[in-house]
Protein backbone atom coordinates (compact mmCIF):
# COMPACT_ATOMS: atom_id res chain seq x y z
CA UNK A 1 0.00 0.00 0.00
CA UNK A 2 1.41 3.37 -1.03
CA UNK A 3 2.56 5.60 1.80
CA UNK A 4 3.42 8.51 -0.46
CA UNK A 5 0.67 10.87 -1.60
CA UNK A 6 1.01 13.19 -4.59
CA UNK A 7 -0.06 16.73 -3.69
CA UNK A 8 0.45 18.54 -6.97
CA UNK A 9 1.90 18.05 -10.45
CA UNK A 10 3.11 21.18 -12.22
CA UNK A 11 5.53 22.27 -14.93
CA UNK A 12 8.78 24.20 -14.66
CA UNK A 13 9.44 26.25 -17.78
CA UNK A 14 12.77 27.19 -19.31
CA UNK A 15 13.29 30.81 -18.32
CA UNK A 16 14.26 33.30 -21.06
CA UNK A 17 17.99 33.87 -20.72
CA UNK A 18 20.91 35.66 -22.36
CA UNK A 19 22.31 32.15 -22.85
CA UNK A 20 20.76 31.10 -26.18
CA UNK A 21 18.82 27.83 -26.32
CA UNK A 22 19.31 26.29 -29.78
CA UNK A 23 15.99 25.59 -31.53
CA UNK A 24 16.98 22.22 -32.95
CA UNK A 25 17.33 18.52 -32.33
CA UNK A 26 20.41 16.71 -31.06
CA UNK A 27 21.26 13.57 -33.00
CA UNK A 28 22.47 10.82 -30.70
CA UNK A 29 26.06 9.67 -30.98
CA UNK A 30 26.91 5.99 -30.96
CA UNK A 31 27.78 6.46 -27.26
CA UNK A 32 24.20 7.65 -26.60
CA UNK A 33 22.42 5.17 -28.86
CA UNK A 34 23.26 2.18 -26.66
CA UNK A 35 20.76 3.44 -24.06
CA UNK A 36 17.69 4.19 -26.21
CA UNK A 37 15.52 1.39 -24.87
CA UNK A 38 16.57 1.57 -21.22
CA UNK A 39 14.37 3.05 -18.48
CA UNK A 40 15.24 6.42 -16.99
CA UNK A 41 18.05 6.61 -14.47
CA UNK A 42 16.54 7.30 -11.05
CA UNK A 43 18.50 9.14 -8.38
CA UNK A 44 17.33 9.85 -4.83
CA UNK A 45 18.71 12.41 -2.37
CA UNK A 46 17.54 12.21 1.26
CA UNK A 47 17.71 15.20 3.63
CA UNK A 48 16.46 13.99 7.07
CA UNK A 49 17.34 17.20 8.92
CA UNK A 50 15.52 19.60 6.62
CA UNK A 51 12.58 21.26 8.39
CA UNK A 52 9.31 20.65 6.54
CA UNK A 53 7.48 23.63 8.03
CA UNK A 54 9.15 25.60 5.25
CA UNK A 55 8.17 23.13 2.53
CA UNK A 56 6.53 25.76 0.27
CA UNK A 57 9.77 27.74 0.40
CA UNK A 58 11.79 24.63 -0.42
CA UNK A 59 9.56 23.92 -3.41
CA UNK A 60 9.91 27.52 -4.55
CA UNK A 61 13.71 27.34 -4.31
CA UNK A 62 13.85 24.10 -6.28
CA UNK A 63 11.58 25.46 -9.01
CA UNK A 64 13.09 28.93 -9.38
CA UNK A 65 16.66 27.60 -9.52
CA UNK A 66 15.66 24.88 -11.98
CA UNK A 67 13.98 27.29 -14.39
CA UNK A 68 17.06 29.57 -14.31
CA UNK A 69 19.45 26.68 -14.82
CA UNK A 70 17.67 24.89 -17.70
CA UNK A 71 18.91 27.27 -20.43
CA UNK A 72 22.39 25.96 -19.69
CA UNK A 73 21.19 22.34 -19.83
CA UNK A 74 18.39 22.55 -22.43
CA UNK A 75 18.59 18.84 -23.49
CA UNK A 76 17.20 17.97 -20.04
CA UNK A 77 14.06 19.95 -20.97
CA UNK A 78 13.74 18.17 -24.32
CA UNK A 79 12.17 14.91 -25.42
CA UNK A 80 13.73 11.72 -26.69
CA UNK A 81 11.94 11.01 -29.96
CA UNK A 82 12.24 8.92 -33.10
CA UNK A 83 12.47 10.15 -36.70
CA UNK A 84 11.40 7.25 -38.95
CA UNK A 85 12.60 8.87 -42.20
CA UNK A 86 16.13 9.08 -40.83
CA UNK A 87 15.98 5.86 -38.76
CA UNK A 88 17.40 7.91 -35.90
CA UNK A 89 16.49 8.70 -32.32
CA UNK A 90 17.11 12.31 -31.32
CA UNK A 91 16.75 14.63 -28.36
CA UNK A 92 14.21 17.16 -29.54
CA UNK A 93 15.19 20.55 -28.12
CA UNK A 94 13.00 22.58 -30.44
CA UNK A 95 10.94 25.42 -28.99
CA UNK A 96 7.77 23.34 -29.24
CA UNK A 97 9.37 20.38 -27.45
CA UNK A 98 10.68 22.33 -24.48
CA UNK A 99 7.69 24.67 -24.19
CA UNK A 100 5.83 22.27 -21.87
CA UNK A 101 8.63 22.48 -19.32
CA UNK A 102 9.79 19.90 -16.78
CA UNK A 103 7.33 17.72 -14.87
CA UNK A 104 7.60 18.66 -11.19
CA UNK A 105 5.79 16.52 -8.60
CA UNK A 106 5.14 17.56 -5.00
CA UNK A 107 4.32 14.76 -2.55
CA UNK A 108 4.15 13.91 1.15
CA UNK A 109 4.77 10.71 3.09
CA UNK A 110 4.16 9.28 6.55
CA UNK A 111 7.24 7.09 6.25
CA UNK A 112 10.22 7.61 8.56
CA UNK A 113 12.97 9.05 6.37
CA UNK A 114 15.67 7.81 8.76
CA UNK A 115 14.53 4.23 8.29
CA UNK A 116 15.14 4.72 4.56
CA UNK A 117 18.43 6.58 4.92
CA UNK A 118 20.48 3.63 6.11
CA UNK A 119 22.95 1.07 4.84
CA UNK A 120 22.42 -2.64 4.34
CA UNK A 121 19.62 -4.48 2.54
CA UNK A 122 16.96 -2.03 1.42
CA UNK A 123 13.27 -1.82 0.55
CA UNK A 124 13.32 -0.89 -3.12
CA UNK A 125 9.53 -0.54 -3.32
CA UNK A 126 9.75 2.38 -0.89
CA UNK A 127 12.37 4.14 -3.01
CA UNK A 128 10.19 3.86 -6.12
CA UNK A 129 7.41 5.85 -4.44
CA UNK A 130 9.82 8.74 -3.86
CA UNK A 131 10.76 9.03 -7.55
CA UNK A 132 8.94 10.41 -10.60
CA UNK A 133 6.94 7.66 -12.28
CA UNK A 134 8.34 7.83 -15.83
CA UNK A 135 7.76 4.87 -18.14
CA UNK A 136 9.03 4.50 -21.69
CA UNK A 137 6.77 2.07 -23.59
CA UNK A 138 7.43 4.11 -26.72
CA UNK A 139 8.93 7.36 -27.91
CA UNK A 140 8.68 10.29 -27.49
CA UNK A 141 9.43 10.47 -23.79
CA UNK A 142 10.50 13.27 -21.49
CA UNK A 143 14.20 13.55 -20.82
CA UNK A 144 13.91 14.60 -17.19
CA UNK A 145 11.41 14.79 -14.31
CA UNK A 146 11.50 15.75 -10.61
CA UNK A 147 9.69 14.71 -7.42
CA UNK A 148 10.12 16.43 -4.05
CA UNK A 149 8.57 14.66 -1.04
CA UNK A 150 8.14 16.01 2.46
CA UNK A 151 7.97 13.57 5.37
CA UNK A 152 5.40 14.31 8.03
CA UNK A 153 7.88 13.33 10.73
CA UNK A 154 10.52 15.63 9.22
CA UNK A 155 12.85 15.58 6.26
CA UNK A 156 12.74 15.99 2.50
CA UNK A 157 13.55 13.71 -0.43
CA UNK A 158 14.55 14.87 -3.91
CA UNK A 159 13.98 12.26 -6.61
CA UNK A 160 14.97 12.74 -10.23
CA UNK A 161 14.58 10.67 -13.37
CA UNK A 162 16.80 11.36 -16.39
CA UNK A 163 17.01 9.39 -19.60
CA UNK A 164 20.50 7.96 -20.13
CA UNK A 165 20.66 9.16 -23.75
CA UNK A 166 20.80 12.76 -22.46
CA UNK A 167 23.90 12.40 -20.28
CA UNK A 168 26.30 9.97 -18.68
CA UNK A 169 27.27 10.02 -15.01
CA UNK A 170 29.67 12.92 -15.39
CA UNK A 171 27.10 14.92 -17.35
CA UNK A 172 24.38 14.26 -14.77
CA UNK A 173 26.72 15.35 -11.97
CA UNK A 174 27.43 18.60 -13.86
CA UNK A 175 23.67 19.18 -14.01
CA UNK A 176 23.10 18.43 -10.31
CA UNK A 177 26.11 20.50 -9.25
CA UNK A 178 24.94 23.55 -11.23
CA UNK A 179 21.35 23.23 -10.02
CA UNK A 180 22.43 22.92 -6.38
CA UNK A 181 24.74 25.93 -6.74
CA UNK A 182 22.00 28.18 -8.13
CA UNK A 183 19.52 26.96 -5.51
CA UNK A 184 22.00 27.54 -2.68
CA UNK A 185 23.49 30.88 -3.77
CA UNK A 186 20.74 32.39 -5.91
CA UNK A 187 23.32 33.19 -8.60
CA UNK A 188 23.55 31.71 -12.06
CA UNK A 189 26.96 30.38 -13.16
CA UNK A 190 29.51 32.82 -14.53
CA UNK A 191 29.74 33.54 -18.25
CA UNK A 192 32.61 31.06 -18.50
CA UNK A 193 30.35 28.18 -17.47
CA UNK A 194 28.94 26.75 -20.69
CA UNK A 195 28.34 22.98 -20.71
CA UNK A 196 28.74 21.35 -24.12
CA UNK A 197 25.85 19.27 -25.50
CA UNK A 198 26.67 19.18 -29.21
CA UNK A 199 27.44 15.60 -30.22
CA UNK A 200 29.46 16.88 -33.17
CA UNK A 201 32.48 17.23 -30.86
CA UNK A 202 32.85 13.44 -31.04
CA UNK A 203 34.91 12.75 -34.16
CA UNK A 204 34.88 9.16 -35.33
CA UNK A 205 34.75 7.91 -38.90
CA UNK A 206 31.57 5.92 -39.44
CA UNK A 207 30.10 7.01 -36.11
CA UNK A 208 26.68 7.84 -37.60
CA UNK A 209 26.31 4.39 -39.11
CA UNK A 210 27.40 2.75 -35.86
CA UNK A 211 24.76 4.78 -34.00
CA UNK A 212 22.04 3.58 -36.40
CA UNK A 213 23.26 -0.01 -36.10
CA UNK A 214 23.18 0.16 -32.31
CA UNK A 215 19.59 1.42 -32.41
CA UNK A 216 18.56 -1.37 -34.79
CA UNK A 217 20.03 -3.93 -32.41
CA UNK A 218 18.82 -2.61 -29.05
CA UNK A 219 15.45 -1.19 -30.14
CA UNK A 220 14.43 -2.67 -33.51
CA UNK A 221 10.75 -1.74 -33.09
CA UNK A 222 11.05 2.01 -32.54
CA UNK A 223 9.11 4.10 -31.67
CA UNK A 224 8.23 1.20 -29.31
CA UNK A 225 11.27 0.82 -27.13
CA UNK A 226 10.86 -2.90 -26.40
CA UNK A 227 12.51 -2.42 -23.02
CA UNK A 228 13.74 -5.62 -21.34
CA UNK A 229 10.85 -7.34 -19.57
CA UNK A 230 11.29 -8.30 -15.95
CA UNK A 231 8.41 -10.27 -14.53
CA UNK A 232 7.06 -9.54 -11.07
CA UNK A 233 8.34 -12.92 -9.93
CA UNK A 234 11.85 -12.10 -11.16
CA UNK A 235 11.83 -8.70 -9.46
CA UNK A 236 10.58 -10.19 -6.20
CA UNK A 237 13.53 -12.59 -6.17
CA UNK A 238 16.08 -9.77 -6.33
CA UNK A 239 17.18 -7.65 -3.39
CA UNK A 240 19.26 -4.48 -3.23
CA UNK A 241 21.79 -3.43 -0.66
CA UNK A 242 24.11 -0.48 -0.11
CA UNK A 243 27.37 -0.86 1.79
CA UNK A 244 29.84 1.77 2.97
CA UNK A 245 33.54 1.01 2.44
CA UNK A 246 35.71 3.21 4.65
CA UNK A 247 39.19 4.47 3.86
CA UNK A 248 40.95 1.98 6.13
CA UNK A 249 39.22 -0.96 4.44
CA UNK A 250 40.10 0.33 0.97
CA UNK A 251 43.70 0.73 2.08
CA UNK A 252 43.78 -2.86 3.37
CA UNK A 253 42.37 -4.17 0.08
CA UNK A 254 45.00 -2.25 -1.89
CA UNK A 255 47.67 -3.73 0.36
CA UNK A 256 46.28 -7.22 -0.28
CA UNK A 257 46.71 -6.61 -4.02
CA UNK A 258 49.97 -4.68 -3.71
CA UNK A 259 51.72 -6.71 -6.42
CA UNK A 260 49.11 -5.48 -8.91
CA UNK A 261 49.00 -1.91 -7.52
CA UNK A 262 45.22 -1.68 -7.82
CA UNK A 263 43.39 1.65 -7.88
CA UNK A 264 40.47 2.32 -5.54
CA UNK A 265 38.05 1.33 -8.32
CA UNK A 266 39.91 -1.89 -9.11
CA UNK A 267 40.36 -2.99 -5.48
CA UNK A 268 36.67 -2.43 -4.64
CA UNK A 269 35.45 -4.01 -7.87
CA UNK A 270 37.70 -7.04 -7.37
CA UNK A 271 36.36 -7.45 -3.84
CA UNK A 272 32.79 -7.35 -5.19
CA UNK A 273 33.64 -9.96 -7.84
CA UNK A 274 35.21 -12.34 -5.33
CA UNK A 275 32.31 -12.00 -2.91
CA UNK A 276 29.63 -12.46 -5.59
CA UNK A 277 31.36 -15.51 -7.07
CA UNK A 278 31.80 -16.95 -3.59
CA UNK A 279 28.19 -16.55 -2.46
CA UNK A 280 27.04 -18.05 -5.77
CA UNK A 281 29.05 -21.17 -4.96
CA UNK A 282 31.27 -21.00 -8.05
CA UNK A 283 34.51 -22.23 -6.47
CA UNK A 284 34.65 -25.32 -8.71
CA UNK A 285 32.95 -23.78 -11.72
CA UNK A 286 35.24 -23.42 -14.74
CA UNK A 287 32.68 -21.55 -16.81
CA UNK A 288 33.22 -17.92 -17.86
CA UNK A 289 32.75 -15.02 -15.48
CA UNK A 290 32.70 -11.40 -16.66
CA UNK A 291 33.13 -7.97 -15.13
CA UNK A 292 31.68 -5.12 -17.18
CA UNK A 293 32.52 -1.51 -16.39
CA UNK A 294 32.52 1.93 -18.05
CA UNK A 295 35.58 3.94 -19.06
CA UNK A 296 35.29 7.69 -19.55
CA UNK A 297 36.67 8.47 -23.03
CA UNK A 298 36.66 12.30 -22.94
CA UNK A 299 40.40 12.68 -22.46
CA UNK A 300 41.19 9.53 -24.44
CA UNK A 301 39.62 10.44 -27.78
CA UNK A 302 41.56 11.84 -30.72
CA UNK A 303 41.09 14.74 -30.49
CA UNK A 304 40.15 14.74 -26.80
CA UNK A 305 37.00 16.57 -25.71
CA UNK A 306 36.54 18.85 -22.74
CA UNK A 307 35.17 17.66 -19.39
CA UNK A 308 32.31 20.15 -19.87
CA UNK A 309 30.76 17.76 -22.43
CA UNK A 310 27.56 16.36 -20.89
CA UNK A 311 26.57 13.69 -23.41
CA UNK A 312 27.53 10.06 -23.08
CA UNK A 313 31.20 9.43 -23.65
CA UNK A 314 31.82 6.12 -21.91
CA UNK A 315 33.08 2.90 -23.46
CA UNK A 316 31.80 -0.43 -22.12
CA UNK A 317 34.71 -2.68 -21.16
CA UNK A 318 34.81 -6.33 -20.12
CA UNK A 319 37.27 -8.36 -18.11
CA UNK A 320 36.90 -12.12 -18.68
CA UNK A 321 37.89 -14.79 -16.17
CA UNK A 322 36.69 -18.23 -15.16
CA UNK A 323 34.37 -18.40 -12.16
CA UNK A 324 36.71 -20.69 -10.23
CA UNK A 325 39.61 -18.29 -10.78
CA UNK A 326 37.63 -15.58 -9.02
CA UNK A 327 35.91 -17.66 -6.33
CA UNK A 328 38.92 -19.84 -5.46
CA UNK A 329 42.07 -19.09 -3.42
CA UNK A 330 43.94 -16.08 -4.79
CA UNK A 331 40.82 -14.89 -6.60
CA UNK A 332 41.19 -11.30 -5.40
CA UNK A 333 44.65 -10.93 -6.95
CA UNK A 334 43.50 -12.51 -10.22
CA UNK A 335 40.44 -10.28 -10.34
CA UNK A 336 42.59 -7.18 -9.73
CA UNK A 337 44.96 -8.22 -12.50
CA UNK A 338 42.17 -8.91 -15.00
CA UNK A 339 40.47 -5.59 -14.26
CA UNK A 340 43.73 -3.66 -14.48
CA UNK A 341 44.60 -5.28 -17.81
CA UNK A 342 41.18 -4.31 -19.21
CA UNK A 343 41.57 -0.72 -17.95
CA UNK A 344 45.05 -0.37 -19.49
CA UNK A 345 43.75 -1.64 -22.83
CA UNK A 346 40.79 0.73 -22.73
CA UNK A 347 43.01 3.68 -21.87
CA UNK A 348 45.22 3.02 -24.88
CA UNK A 349 42.57 2.15 -27.44
CA UNK A 350 39.13 3.13 -26.12
CA UNK A 351 37.29 2.90 -29.46
CA UNK A 352 38.94 -0.13 -31.02
CA UNK A 353 36.14 -2.55 -31.88
CA UNK A 354 33.43 -0.05 -30.85
CA UNK A 355 31.16 -1.26 -33.65
CA UNK A 356 30.94 -4.57 -31.77
CA UNK A 357 30.08 -3.19 -28.31
CA UNK A 358 26.44 -4.27 -28.46
CA UNK A 359 27.25 -7.72 -29.81
CA UNK A 360 29.86 -8.25 -27.11
CA UNK A 361 27.42 -7.26 -24.38
CA UNK A 362 24.70 -9.55 -25.73
CA UNK A 363 27.08 -12.52 -25.71
CA UNK A 364 27.61 -12.37 -21.93
CA UNK A 365 25.66 -15.32 -20.46
CA UNK A 366 22.93 -14.56 -17.93
CA UNK A 367 24.14 -14.94 -14.35
CA UNK A 368 27.76 -14.83 -15.46
CA UNK A 369 28.52 -11.15 -15.04
CA UNK A 370 28.84 -8.33 -12.57
CA UNK A 371 28.09 -4.99 -14.25
CA UNK A 372 29.64 -1.93 -12.63
CA UNK A 373 28.43 1.63 -13.18
CA UNK A 374 29.24 4.91 -11.49
CA UNK A 375 32.63 5.85 -10.12
CA UNK A 376 34.28 6.50 -6.74
CA UNK A 377 34.91 9.98 -8.18
CA UNK A 378 31.19 10.86 -8.44
CA UNK A 379 30.63 13.16 -5.48
CA UNK A 380 26.85 13.30 -5.34
CA UNK A 381 27.04 13.91 -1.59
CA UNK A 382 28.36 17.39 -2.39
CA UNK A 383 24.89 18.37 -3.68
CA UNK A 384 24.02 21.14 -1.20
CA UNK A 385 20.84 22.92 -2.34
CA UNK A 386 20.93 25.33 0.57
CA UNK A 387 19.91 23.21 3.57
CA UNK A 388 22.97 21.01 3.90
CA UNK A 389 24.35 18.03 2.07
CA UNK A 390 22.24 14.88 1.69
CA UNK A 391 22.42 12.26 4.40
CA UNK A 392 21.91 9.50 1.85
CA UNK A 393 22.16 9.25 -1.94
CA UNK A 394 20.72 6.25 -3.73
CA UNK A 395 20.62 5.02 -7.31
CA UNK A 396 17.27 3.29 -7.66
CA UNK A 397 17.69 2.08 -11.26
CA UNK A 398 19.23 -1.30 -10.54
CA UNK A 399 17.18 -4.04 -12.15
CA UNK A 400 19.38 -7.03 -12.94
CA UNK A 401 21.17 -9.67 -10.94
CA UNK A 402 24.78 -8.49 -10.68
CA UNK A 403 24.20 -4.74 -11.15
CA UNK A 404 26.60 -2.68 -9.01
CA UNK A 405 26.93 1.11 -8.56
CA UNK A 406 29.93 2.87 -7.02
CA UNK A 407 29.84 6.48 -5.79
CA UNK A 408 31.91 8.56 -3.41
CA UNK A 409 30.63 8.39 0.17
CA UNK A 410 29.70 11.25 2.49
CA UNK A 411 33.06 11.26 4.27
CA UNK A 412 36.35 11.84 2.48
CA UNK A 413 37.97 8.63 1.29
CA UNK A 414 34.83 6.48 1.60
CA UNK A 415 32.95 4.74 -1.21
CA UNK A 416 29.38 3.46 -1.32
CA UNK A 417 28.69 0.20 -3.12
CA UNK A 418 25.12 -0.70 -4.14
CA UNK A 419 24.49 -4.27 -5.26
CA UNK A 420 21.60 -6.28 -6.72
CA UNK A 421 21.50 -10.02 -5.99
CA UNK A 422 18.93 -12.78 -5.55
CA UNK A 423 17.53 -12.81 -2.02
CA UNK A 424 19.20 -16.13 -1.22
CA UNK A 425 22.63 -14.59 -1.90
CA UNK A 426 22.27 -11.11 -0.41
CA UNK A 427 22.55 -12.08 3.26
CA UNK A 428 25.75 -14.00 2.60
CA UNK A 429 27.12 -11.09 0.54
CA UNK A 430 26.32 -8.63 3.36
CA UNK A 431 28.19 -10.81 5.88
CA UNK A 432 31.25 -11.45 3.70
CA UNK A 433 31.83 -8.30 1.67
CA UNK A 434 33.40 -6.21 4.42
CA UNK A 435 34.80 -9.11 6.46
CA UNK A 436 38.49 -10.15 6.55
CA UNK A 437 39.76 -12.04 3.48
CA UNK A 438 40.08 -15.26 5.44
CA UNK A 439 36.27 -15.35 5.84
CA UNK A 440 35.32 -14.92 2.17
Amino acid sequence: MSRVRVLEVSRVAVQPSPYPVPDKTIELSFFDSMYVRLPHLQLLFLFPDTATDSFPGIIGSFKSSLTRMLPFFHPFAGKLTYIPSAARAVIDCSASAISEGITFIEAESDLDIRSIAKYGVQDHDTFVQLLPNVTVPELPTVAFAVQVTRFLSGGVALGIAVHHTVADGKGIWQFIEAWASICRTGSVPSAGFIPVHDRAVIKYSGGDEIAKDFIRKVAPNLPKTAAPHHSLQERMQLTKGTFLVDGATIKSWKKEGIHVSPSTFISISARVLVTVASVRGLTNDNGPFFAGFPVDCRSRLNPPINDSYTGNCIAPCFARMTASEVAGPGGFIRACAALKEAVIKANKEPLVGCEGWIDEALKVPAGRAVRFTGSPGFKFYEADFGWGKPDQFKVATLNRDGDVVLVSGKDEGTVEVSVVLPAQHMDAFAKRFLSPFSRI
